[in-house]
C-alpha cells in the first residue's frame, strides 16, 4: 500500500491518505498465426514379412537391379533398353528385391533377386509379364 503526503505551504497541515495500488491489467491473449501447411504424405504401412518400397538410389538396390537386368538380357536376348524400373524390398534371412522392369518397346519383366547374408545375389523368380 502507498501513501500520498500532501504538504501545504503556509500551514502545518500534512495530509496522509492511503492510495490503493493499481491492479495490473491482464496481459492480452497471445495471438498465434498459423499458416496452412501442406499435408505430409501418408507413408505406406509396414507389413511385417511383406514387401515395402525400395529406393532406386540405394547402392544395394542398384546392385540387385543390375543382376535383374543381366538376367533379362541372358534369358531373353534383346537390344531393348531399360525404360522404367519399379522396386520393392522384403526382409527375410537376407533381402528379396522384386523388380518390375519395363523395356523400350513395351516388354515387361518381373524379376526377384535374393541377396544372401554373405552379400551374394541370385535370381529366384523371373516372369515375362
Amino acid at each position: 500500500m502507498r501513501f500520498v503526503f500532501t504538504i501545504l505551504i503556509g500551514s502545518a497541515l500534512v495530509a496522509c491518505s492511503p492510495v490503493p495500488e493499481p491492479v495490473p491489467s491482464p496481459a492480452p491473449p497471445a495471438v498465434v498465426e498459423t499458416t496452412p501447411s501442406t499435408p505430409m504424405p501418408t507413408p505406406e504401412p509396414v507389413r511385417t514379412g511383406g514387401y515395402s518400397p525400395a529406393s532406386l538410389d540405394d547402392e544395394m538396390t542398384k546392385a540387385a537391379q543390375a543382376v535383374a537386368v543381366d538376367a533379362i538380357y541372358a534369358r531373353d536376348p534383346t537390344r531393348a533398353l531399360v525404360e522404367k524400373v519399379e522396386a520393392e524390398m522384403q526382409v527375410v534371412a537376407g533381402l528379396n528385391y522384386h523388380f518390375v522392369i519395363t523395356m523400350t518397346g513395351g516388354a515387361r519383366y518381373g524379376v526377384t533377386v535374393y541377396r544372401k547374408l554373405d552379400s551374394t545375389m541370385e535370381v529366384t523368380n523371373y516372369t515375362k509379364l
